[in-house]
């Protein structure tokens, strides 16, 4: 998870409450970007946390893969005292009751955070004796989700008492989430790799197809699994052609000329990549293996190999990608999608010193119509809301969902600084069309903050602060309220129609 995968604002903020959030966000990105995934990952990402908030130990549990109702310890971290080491040793190996496990269960079953200010003093909280003998004092355990589904929970303890932070709360629904989507990104990497080498045991004992070529490298002989329509209509193709000859075939891995200068030379060749598409859009990927054969004389007679189909290992690969650049719930860009649209946006317009716009949009009152509706019918009004936002916009603009009820466009190519204005007016506009839902009909408005290139900010991390800012300054407004990031410009304000 990069560094703008949480909050992307910094240390000059204004607010204060966000301080500790924002000393988590730096901890534990920088845990995270060197954690590799997995299981190691897991103290790493605790630690993050108890560090940042100066507390005691932390650990992370998660649903037990053999029992379905029961929870179990991941990982942990405390400092370095005999009473911490002694609490943590003894969540090792325990699989509590989901619906008996304290704060850590009512965090998971409630999909919300839970925090006891003092474990000694409030009776709601199950006592743990050998927590109290460690001095632990308040306890805080809040989920770690993507969406609806709960990966896991975060138990963190401080030694002092510490009063109920609204902010901090607030925040770590965010980094929950934020830290769910880097534990699902590991998980589906763990199981490509875990794909790939039972791909690589199966492919090792047998190939799809064998073929030969003659002397001018065309395709004189390919035969081997055959039973599909696509696999029939490509080795049609392939006889009596050149690899770079075959209509619908690519050079997936590096390019024909660099491959004919080694069919030159005469030389075998290892998982050479290529993909073939047909007339109907169906691609098959192909890993190749090349030998170089000769008759009795030594006389350079062709090539002879075995060709492997690897589309289901491209179609993991590109799926983890996929995962790992958009929202799982409406299908957009993500924030780390949008931070690399971003740059490149920044490297293109300095170069031709073009002008462009970040357009952050938040909107009004979704908790309250979220908490009114449900779950469902609020996610089904997010996936609205982002559709919306996309049928509106270029083909060359972008629209990415950042966290919750939040949205970012990125508009490319404004002629002038004023073009950004009707883009957001339009946009809002379209978010303000009445909706019918669960047969009720609502209307939505939203709050627009625009940060432009190169006027407000001339890199990434300080555009998109500048657009928080002038977000938040316009839901201080009222509902349907748009500011620019320049904060000598006088207040703008455009209002949904009525």
């Amino acid at each position: 998870m990069g560094r703008a995968a949480a909050f992307s604002l910094s240390m000059t903020d204004p607010d204060p409450s966000l301080a500790p959030l924002l000393r988590i966000d730096e901890r534990l990105s920088a845990a995270l970007a060197g954690a590799g995934g997995g299981s190691p990952a897991v103290p790493k990402m605790v630690g993050a946390f108890c560090e940042a908030l100066g507390w005691a130990c932390g650990s992370f549990w998660s649903r037990d893969a053999e029992v379905a109702d029961r929870l179990i310890c991941l990982g942990a971290w405390g400092v370095d005292t005999p009473g911490i080491a002694q609490y943590l040793s003894h969540n090792e190996g325990r699989t509590p009751l989901l619906n008996n496990a304290g704060i850590v269960g009512a965090a998971w079953l409630g999909s919300a955070p839970v925090w006891v200010a003092d474990i000694a003093q409030d009776d709601s909280f199950r006592k743990v004796p050998i927590a109290l003998r460690a001095g632990l004092h308040t306890a805080l355990a809040f989920p770690v989700a993507v969406g609806s589904q709960v990966l896991g929970v975060l138990e963190l303890y401080s030694g002092a008492v510490e009063p109920r932070d609204e902010a901090l709360l607030a925040g770590l629904r965010l980094l929950g989430g934020q830290v769910g989507q880097y534990l699902l990104r590991a998980q589906a990497q763990q199981q490509l790799g875990e794909s790939e080498k039972r791909f690589r045991c199966l492919a090792a004992l047998s190939s799809d197809w064998y073929w030969e070529q003659d002397a001018q490298q065309r395709y004189i002989r390919f035969e081997g699994r055959g039973g599909t329509q696509p696999d029939a209509d490509m080795v049609a193709a392939m006889m009596g052609r050149r690899q770079w000859e075959v209509p619908g075939l690519v050079c997936a891995g590096s390019d024909w000329e660099a491959h004919r200068a080694m069919l030159e030379r005469r030389e075998p060749y290892r998982d050479f990549e290529t993909a073939y598409r047909d007339d109907r859009g169906r691609v098959v990927h192909l890993s190749a293996h090349g030998d170089p054969t000769h008759d009795a004389h030594g006389q350079f007679t062709g090539y002879r190999g075995t060709a492997r189909d690897i589309s289901v290992l491209k179609q993991a690969a590109q799926r983890v990608q996929y995962l790992s650049t958009h929202d799982a719930l409406t299908q957009l860009p993500n924030r780390a999608a949008l931070r690399q649209l971003v740059m490149q946006a920044l490297e293109l317009a300095k170069r031709y010193q073009r002008r462009f716009a970040i357009l952050l949009f938040d909107v009004d009152r979704f908790q309250r119509m979220n908490d009114g509706l449900g779950r469902d019918a609020g996610d089904a009004l997010l996936r609205e809301t982002g559709q919306r936002l996309r049928k509106q916009l270029r083909a060359s603009d972008v629209v990415a969902r950042l966290d919750g009820d939040e949205f970012a466009v990125l508009a490319h190519e404004l002629t002038n600084a004023q073009d950004a204005e009707p883009v957001a007016r339009k946009l809002l506009a379209a978010v303000a069309v009445p909706l019918t839902v669960q047969g009720q009909t609502y209307r939505m408005t939203a709050c627009v903050g625009i940060a432009l290139y190169p006027q407000d900010a001339e890199d990434e991390a300080a555009l998109m602060q500048r657009a928080q800012l002038a977000l938040r300054a316009a839901k201080r407004e009222g509902p349907g309220s748009l500011r620019f990031g320049d904060a000598t410009e006088p207040p703008r304000e455009a209002r949904s129609p009525a």
